[in-house]
């Protein structure tokens, strides 16, 4: 947990605001979503229920006793490092968007089983929209050439780890193939902290995916549709 939420909210803002600008996109009509699920209790969630008062909007994880009173929607707990087991996955009614944000990298259990996990929760035609850090970003590059790790040390507090494992783009495309969902959408994003130009120019003209932030679009295929999703292809 945050120690400074000031300081939190400042360096996560403009990636809310990303996060906000995709569930738009997905909420215009005819595709208008009434149900979302939001994994990962933190301040996006809040900024969801302002964002769309239409809509039901649950969490999932370990409950964040900062926000009690300010939920509208119901909290289930569940440790989705639990997810290896189909057994502990709680029954949930199917919803229009499951948002799982900067959350993938602090589980120790195998991704595709926590996807798969979440999948669970989508109707079908449903989406999943994912946040992670980028493990081969400039800045984790240019601390690898002057000899310092950018992984932190995983942490004593088993409800605030840190970070177990980090995934490349082309890790998540893998992991949503073998989790049967079809990938629509992949941005790459400098949303962490401050602007700052020239480093965001430096990313975009260097070859590689060298932003900090990855984020995806998922889609849960129709019964009707093949159950193997081939990897897709997405814009940046």
């Amino acid at each position: 947990m945050e120690s400074n939420p000031s300081h939190y909210l400042q360096f996560h803002q403009r990636r809310y605001q990303f996060l906000l600008s995709v569930l738009q996109r997905i909420g215009q009509p005819p595709r208008s979503f009434t149900r979302l699920l939001d994994i990962g209790l933190s301040y996006q969630t809040l900024q969801f229920q302002d964002a769309f008062p239409h809509a039901t909007i649950d969490t999932l994880g370990y409950f964040d006793h900062r926000f009690t009173g300010q939920l509208h929607g119901r909290h289930i707990n569940f440790d989705l490092n639990h997810a290896a087991d189909p057994a502990a996955w709680p029954p949930l009614p199917p919803y229009d968007i499951v948002v799982m944000a900067e959350v993938l990298e602090h589980l120790h259990t195998a991704p595709t089983r926590v996807l798969a996990c979440a999948a669970s929760w989508l109707r079908p035609g449903g989406a999943l929209l994912l946040q992670t850090p980028n493990p081969v970003s400039l800045g984790k590059r240019l601390r690898h050439l002057a000899g310092h790790s950018p992984f932190e040390i995983i942490r004593e507090d088993p409800t605030n780890p840190g970070h177990f494992c980090e995934y490349t783009a082309a890790d998540l495309r893998l992991i949503a193939q073998q989790s049967n969902l079809e990938l629509t959408g992949l941005w790459f994003r400098n949303y962490f902290g401050p602007r700052v130009p020239l480093y965001d120019l430096a990313c975009t003209l260097l070859p590689g995916q060298l932003h900090d932030g990855i984020t995806l679009l998922l889609r849960k295929p129709h019964l009707s549709e093949p159950q193997t999703a081939p990897p897709g292809s997405a814009g940046k």
